[in-house]
């Protein structure tokens, strides 16, 4: 494998340890093929492994190594624990290299001790790590982790531990253009249902989707829009659209016939949707900039379907997007107030007999029951009809939480 994986590697981990996102591993070095997929392993299992990593080395590094050259060295630390096809010497040996270009001949040496040591010692830290407290072995904030496991005190290491590991890519099959059929054997996958194929070969999948066949959604996320059971001919309200996959879904259940109004508060954002439903062949899709919590008045009692996916805290696709896992609960706080008044102001575009699915890609509690028992409590005239969590060690391969309400008077 070439040097240039590793160092687009490199390059990512520093950027997303500063706080860039785990989304830009890494597209700026021109890698193809084999190159890409190595670099994109390595730095999204060093992300994904951060806080095990910093307990290892912990032991092994000075109090004064720089914060790049930590992140070099834990690029390397993660290859010899945990990539088991990468032979020790090459991950020594490349990181070595990579050290003496960016840091120098005399830094090079420190990077080359400590690999070598941590390769000396790798039965010891494996018995270590079995007896870290659970948040180290799983990587995670220690009170994020806290949160979980109390509110999942049966399931939380197989929570935890779903997040490790290579994600399945769920597509929507566009049944306006195509069959599940025609798009598993395009993508070199498989048909889930008629409306949904599951590939692990992102990179052909991703290359056919400007045919407007499919779209990437995920499985718990496609559930949803099959829980709203939106009909030909009816308005469906999406308060909270971008990127659109769920008024997409919606649009092409409804046979392209009605009307689905995708609302989102950042403006920027709704050309996707726009684009996406042009590329699809939906052209019943009108988007419109609109805070959620302040809904059109001149829409009340005119829906029969609203879709509420709320901004949430990510909690349930920690495994895609791993640098939640280290985001303290505090910072979804404002969440919950947020989520609150949205699926209260979205309730009002319902026609009688109408049906609202409420949704989140978290498996936090506070955000998910409280919030739809809460709406409950305070509304009159609503139902329950049921209520699902999806756990990311189950077939949707997140977590993912809806509820689907309807409106009796």
């Amino acid at each position: 494998m070439s040097d240039k994986a590793r160092i687009a590697a490199y390059n990512a981990v520093k950027r997303i340890f500063a706080g860039a996102y785990s989304n830009l591993i890494p597209t700026e070095n021109g890698l193809e093929g084999l190159d890409r997929a190595f670099a994109e392993s390595i730095a999204m299992g060093t992300l994904e492994r951060k806080i095990t990593l910093e307990y290892i080395l912990n032991d092994f590094l000075k109090k004064d190594t720089k914060a790049d050259m930590t992140a070099l060295i834990m690029t390397g630390a993660y290859q010899i624990l945990f990539m088991d096809r990468v032979p020790d010497s090459a991950a020594c040996d490349e990181t070595v290299n990579i050290a003496k270009q960016f840091f120098g001949k005399n830094a090079s040496g420190f990077v080359n001790a400590v690999l070598r040591n941590i390769c000396r010692n790798k039965a010891e830290i494996e018995k270590k790590l079995e007896s870290a407290d659970g948040y180290i072995k799983y990587s995670v904030n220690k009170d994020l982790f806290e949160l979980i496991k109390e509110q999942y005190p049966e399931q939380f290491e197989e929570i935890f531990a779903s997040f490790f590991g290579k994600q399945e890519l769920h597509l929507r099959v566009n049944t306006l253009k195509a069959n599940a059929d025609e798009v598993a054997q395009a993508v070199e996958g498989a048909k889930l249902n008629e409306g949904c194929v599951v590939t692990d070969n992102a990179k052909s999948a991703l290359s056919l989707i400007d045919e407007g066949k499919f779209y990437v959604q995920g499985l718990a996320s496609q559930r949803a829009v099959e829980l709203l059971g939106a009909q030909p001919n009816e308005t469906v309200i999406d308060v909270c659209a971008c990127p659109g996959g769920k008024s997409l879904g919606a649009a092409i259940d409804m046979k392209n016939s009605g009307r689905v109004f995708s609302f989102d508060l950042h403006a920027n954002k709704l050309p996707l949707i726009e684009k996406s439903a042009n590329k699809l062949g939906i052209t019943i899709i009108k988007t419109e900039k609109r805070d959620a919590k302040c809904p059109d008045e001149s829409l009340f009692g005119t829906a029969d379907r609203v879709i509420c996916d709320v901004p949430c805290s990510g909690t349930g696709v920690m495994g895609s997007k791993p640098e939640i896992k280290y985001k303290s609960p505090d910072a979804f706080k404002g969440l919950y107030d947020t989520q609150k008044a949205i699926i209260a102001a979205s309730a009002k575009y319902l026609k009688r007999g109408g049906t609202m699915v409420y949704s989140t890609c978290s498996i936090n509690k506070k955000e998910n029951e409280d919030v739809v028992n809460g709406f409950l409590d305070c509304n009159n005239g609503f139902s329950l009809c049921e209520m699902t969590t999806y756990l990311p060690f189950g077939e949707a391969k997140e977590g993912f939480f809806t509820a689907k309400i309807k409106r009796e008077i």
